[in-house]
């Protein structure tokens, strides 16, 4: 993962005053100083690299865009500004090497000028100043060209023929030209409606990276391999998200894969929750069946850049509570930290508070004893399965000592069986008032459930099975990997 804190230039970033001179055409643009503290980033094959060869893999998080920032009434909003100091920051665990900042309020009509001081120009200067690299996106998600409410190619033009003279000699700044065009869904129709655009940046942005998305949100970039984009730095997007199916290496292969063996890659938004207040109908996923074999293929692809969305507590699938709790387990928040941090790619399951925990429970099915539900071996062999004719299948583990139970994951099935999940199951936890229901989950079927508990002073936790399998040809049999308790 590069690192960028090399340069010994030092960047001013334009105030609103020379920008809005620049708009009005009295300051040329051979005016703006280059600067940067950052090197500049150059596409070389399927490779980006640095001002001194060095391969560069673009590694970080999208901010929740600036002007966005107050719009949740249940939210504890913080600072655009804090969360970039964040998200780089070494110390705290994030790591990141790139932000990318969603323009979202723009229009044919938007005064640039005071948009730009008060939504972008702040934040490129506290990239400069942190030494990291600041991708400004134009985050429209609409249709595109000349029908009825799609955008108009001169609104696109409009936007970076103010921002590329102000910025492109900026090295830190990447840009984003359009994020999700949507219809029509036609490579060469993108093509035809965006190059005009790529060819005006170019007089006063020569080079400076050029992030470029496709129609249908930004998932038709094969289009590119036999029909590219006429420039010499410029670097495809993909966006995918769970509802585009298991993350396998066929499947992504398809998607983004093969592209990225002929042509530069940059993954500008991925991310999962369960199910859940955290996600929807597109991101609902897990860490475990969707983050960690995404990210297994990911790392096998040095040369494939990324940035998770999104390090906020309101737009979905966020990374914090409402309260900017980190979320953990099958959330993807302290997934996506540990990824930037380097550690290594292992699976909720597989790591929690209770392993070794001791387990008692109600029946065993041959050698899957209980002791396997704290093991932390979410393979098949490292089940706890129920004997048949056992009606409430019941688990207790016992904690080695009171402790605060923010969730329990609980992993259950088997790979390769359809329909074996456990359907309805209660949760119990014991502290020293008794026992207490933390949750009655009915008509389940998520191998990877992660349960909100929210207790303090917990000693045990008991689950009862009522419904096992909704399956009519297996066993009407418990088959859990894991009850993973999170603090």
């Amino acid at each position: 993962m590069f690192r960028p804190h090399r340069s010994s230039r030092t960047a001013l970033a334009l105030t609103g005053l020379v920008a809005a001179a620049l708009a009005f055409g009295t300051v040329p643009a051979a005016a703006v100083e280059e600067a940067g503290s950052a090197p500049a980033l150059q596409v070389d094959g399927n490779w980006i690299r640095d001002a001194d060869g060095t391969a560069v893999t673009l590694q970080g998080v999208s901010v929740l865009a600036p002007e966005q920032n107050d719009l949740c009434q249940y939210c504890n909003s913080k600072p655009t500004s804090e969360l970039i100091d964040l998200a780089v920051d070494a110390s705290q665990g994030w790591n990141a090497d790139v932000i990318r900042l969603p323009v979202t309020e723009i229009t044919a009509t938007t005064d640039l000028a005071a948009y730009d001081a008060q939504y972008i120009a702040p934040y490129v200067q506290q990239a400069v100043d942190r030494g990291v690299y600041l991708i400004i996106d134009l985050h429209l998600v609409r249709d595109y060209g000349d029908a009825a409410g799609a955008v108009p190619q001169s609104m696109v033009k409009r936007f970076w023929d103010y921002i590329a003279p102000i910025y492109g000699g900026t090295t830190n700044v990447v840009f984003e030209v359009f994020n999700e065009p949507i219809n029509p869904a036609n490579w060469n129709t993108w093509k035809d409606y965006i190059q005009p655009v790529v060819d005006s940046i170019r007089t006063t942005a020569p080079d400076t990276l050029l992030l470029m998305g496709s129609p249908q949100w930004s998932t038709m970039l094969n289009g590119a391999r036999t029909n590219p984009i006429v420039d010499d730095n410029l670097a495809y997007v993909y966006h995918i998200y769970p509802n585009q199916g298991s993350p396998t290496e066929a499947l992504l292969d398809t998607k983004f894969g093969d592209a990225a063996d002929e042509l530069p890659v940059v993954i500008t938004e991925f991310g999962w929750n369960p199910e859940g207040e955290f996600s929807d109908s597109i991101t609902r996923g897990t860490t475990s069946n969707w983050g960690v074999p995404f990210r297994e293929y990911i790392d096998a692809r040095p040369w494939i850049g990324w940035q998770a969305w999104i390090l906020d507590n309101f737009w979905k699938p966020q990374m914090f509570d409402y309260d900017w709790n980190l979320m953990g387990g099958e959330y993807q928040g302290q997934f996506i930290k540990s990824w930037l941090a380097g550690e290594p790619n292992v699976s909720p399951c597989e790591t929690h508070d209770a392993v070794g925990a001791t387990v008692q429970v109600s029946s065993v099915y041959q050698t899957f004893s209980g002791d396997h539900l704290t093991d932390g071996d979410c393979s098949n062999a490292g089940r706890w399965i129920s004997a048949t004719g056992d009606s409430t299948p019941t688990a207790i583990v016992t904690l080695t000592g009171p402790q605060t139970v923010s969730s329990i994951g609980v992993y259950s099935g088997y790979s390769g069986g359809t329909g074996v999940v456990l359907v309805d199951f209660t949760l119990d936890v014991h502290t020293a008032s008794g026992w207490q229901q933390v949750a009655a989950i009915t008509g389940n079927t998520q191998a990877a459930r992660d349960v909100p508990v929210g207790v303090t002073g917990v000693d045990q936790i008991r689950l009862v099975v009522t419904n096992p399998s909704a399956s009519t040809t297996e066993a009407k049999i418990a088959r859990v990997y894991e009850l993973a308790v999170r603090g």
